[in-house]
């Protein structure tokens, strides 16, 4: 029979909200490492972009207005020493060049916020500077002039040597606008280049942080499949397995039913239980219509048959006794005839009581159709055989049967017993036994005849 396995009362639940709950909490945890990850993405993302937009610019800038300060500088100087005036207005050009690409430089680093007191002192510096280089123009173009006059004369001695010192000033100037420049301009490079490789540091550990972000992402992912693949596997999977396997095993006469929870799966188990519960106790009824007599509850004919067959084949396989009594009630046509046939039923069923009463649990007894009944007895020689024939005989004569209406049915049988012979079969052993019933009947009835 199916069992169930025992669990305490509980409130009725669903596996369907169970699944769902899971998902949910699934869902949740990939959403909100998703999220992080996405703010890790978006954080790195600002990281470079202010690296690029910001920082690169400001020390790209700073970089170029320092080349370009070297460079104003050494061309200032070059100024005091033009041979000629197709030199200086080279030199003056390029002068005007430098000064305009450190203005632009200068606006670019204005536009990305350097500091303002910088940018003016620089801008302080490359004007004085410029200036500068514009006197040493003035001063080259004078010597020029007056180198072409007569040198002689005084006031152009004089004039020379003027300008002369004029422009060793002016260089001495120039070196020290350039010394400075170049210190303002280093430092605010220096500066740039500070701030720009903190910010690629920034960037380079945000997008480390990004990338761990989305591995831990990726792990979440796993562990949540995972989880919901379990929860799956024990919850679902392998209770409907167990559900299969227990019909399988009921298929094969064994039967027990897991019970876990309380859900639709658990259900499902309690309607199978009672489904088998059902088919086993109409399987059991049948097999009892199937091997029984319905009026007297003996063994019917073939059940009788198969399991005497196996009595004889163990009787034979080690030699052990093996008895069979045959009895045939008395004139029983007249009780149908005289009585009916409701009394005939009940008549036979009297007797089957008597007959049943007499014999052990080990022995066999059924009705073999009609008013003939037979006993196989094992482990039982002749003599007890007959006096278990006997028993029967005295218990049916001194017992009669009160009819409905009341009447007095007195009945008796005829018996006849047969020992199972060596090498013997089954119907020859019921065929002796048929013979020395006969011969009981023959002798007056309600009798016991042993067959020889």
């Amino acid at each position: 029979m199916p069992r169930l396995i025992p669990r305490p009362e509980e409130m009725p639940s669903s596996i369907f909200r169970y699944l769902v709950a899971r998902a949910v909490v699934v869902l949740v945890l990939m959403a909100l490492v998703a999220v992080a990850a996405v703010l890790g993405l978006l954080q790195a993302r600002q990281d470079n972009g202010v690296l690029a937009e910001l920082h690169l610019p400001r020390f790209r800038a700073a970089v170029h207005l320092s080349m370009d300060a070297n460079a104003a500088a050494a061309l200032s100087v070059r100024m005091s020493t033009a041979a000629s005036q197709a030199e200086r207005r080279t030199l003056l050009d390029r002068l005007a060049e430098r000064h305009q690409a450190m203005e632009e430089h200068i606006a670019a680093m204005v536009g990305i916020g350097a500091d303002p007191e910088s940018i003016a002192a620089i801008r302080q510096l490359r004007d004085s500077l410029m200036d500068g280089g514009i006197a040493l123009s003035s001063i080259a173009q004078e010597e020029i002039t007056l180198k072409g006059m007569d040198q002689k004369e005084p006031s152009v001695l004089g004039r020379l040597a003027e300008l002369e010192q004029r422009r060793r000033n002016l260089v001495l100037r120039q070196q020290d606008l350039s010394s400075e420049l170049a210190g303002f301009v280093t430092a605010l490079a220096a500066d740039a280049g500070h701030r720009f490789d903190a910010q690629r540091d920034q960037a380079s550990r945000t997008q480390l942080k990004a990338v761990a972000v989305v591995i831990a992402c990726a792990l979440a992912a796993m562990v949540a499949v995972a989880w919901m693949y379990m929860g799956l596997r024990i919850h679902v999977v392998d209770r409907i397995l167990a559900l299969r396997g227990a019909m399988l095993n009921w298929r094969g006469g064994v039967v027990e039913v897991p019970r876990d929870g309380n859900d639709e799966i658990t259900q499902m188990s309690d309607t199978l239980v009672e489904l088998i519960g059902a088919v086993e106790r109409r399987n059991q009824e049948l097999e009892v219509m199937a091997s029984t007599d319905a009026l007297t509850g003996l063994l019917n004919r073939r059940r009788f048959s198969e399991r005497a067959e196996e009595e004889v084949r163990r009787a034979l396989r080690y030699e052990a006794q093996l008895s069979l009594v045959v009895g045939d009630i008395d004139h029983f046509k007249a009780v149908n005839d005289g009585w009916g046939h409701d009394v005939g039923d009940l008549a036979l069923r009297h007797v089957a009581t008597v007959w049943r009463g007499q014999l052990r649990d080990v022995d066999l007894a059924a009705r073999m159709g009609g008013e003939e009944f037979v006993a196989l007895l094992p482990e039982t020689a002749a003599m007890p055989a007959h006096l278990v024939a006997e028993r029967i005989r005295t218990m049916i004569a001194d017992q009669p049967l009160t009819t409905p209406g009341g009447s007095v049915l007195s009945l008796t049988i005829s018996l006849g017993v047969a020992t199972l012979l060596p090498g013997e079969s089954l119907a020859d052993l019921m065929r002796r036994a048929d013979q020395a019933m006969y011969q009981a009947k023959g002798a007056g009835r309600n009798v016991v005849r042993l067959a020889s």
